[in-house]
């Protein structure tokens, strides 16, 4: 081989972009950090006779509102970790909402902590993390649908809500 001609390379990620095997490397790595909190807050252990696996978010869960709060303050990080890859925003905002639903309806006992068992916050947020980081350029039409779903069904209940408070007052008052 002359000394005039480049050695090609060799190996799976022979011709990658530098710059983008390093971002996918760090994409890796914060996927690996995030899978393992969310397998320690909501997979950790299989229920024995069930297909089903239950993690830490509903143990610690039972101890009144602190509980729920730690919980939350690690998905939390999780959000965090996941705004360093400039997630879109409605991923962002969704991943807050899935969070919040966590630590808002954790706060009811007893029936908080059946919905820690399902709804399991941490690992959606781990899945769109994966399919947001990975792919970029991938549809966020789920999440916008999501989320206005959602603040559809909020501003449903706020409207229900002065509707029979009008009536109330209305019949209370003459």
């Amino acid at each position: 081989m002359s000394a005039s001609r480049a050695r090609p390379r060799q190996g799976p990620n022979a011709y990658a972009d530098p710059p983008a095997a390093a971002q996918t490397a760090r994409v890796l790595a914060a996927e690996k950090r995030i899978g393992y909190v969310a397998h320690l807050l909501d997979d950790l252990v299989a229920v024995p006779g069930t297909r089903s696996r239950v993690g830490l978010d509903p143990l610690i869960g039972l101890i009144p509102f602190v509980g729920d709060f730690v919980t939350s303050i690690v998905g939390m990080w999780i959000v965090l970790e996941a705004a360093r890859f400039k997630l879109p925003g409605i991923v962002l905002v969704r991943m807050v909402m899935n969070t919040g639903a966590d630590f808002l309806i954790g706060l009811v006992p007893f029936l908080g902590d059946l919905f820690d068992l399902v709804y399991k916050a941490n690992t959606r947020n781990l899945e769109l993390f994966h399919k947001h980081a990975a792919d970029p350029g991938a549809s966020t039409t789920g999440s916008t649908a999501f989320v206005f779903g959602i603040l559809l069904v909020f501003a449903g209940m706020i409207w229900i809500g002065i509707t029979l408070a009008s009536r109330f007052l209305s019949m209370v008052i003459g």
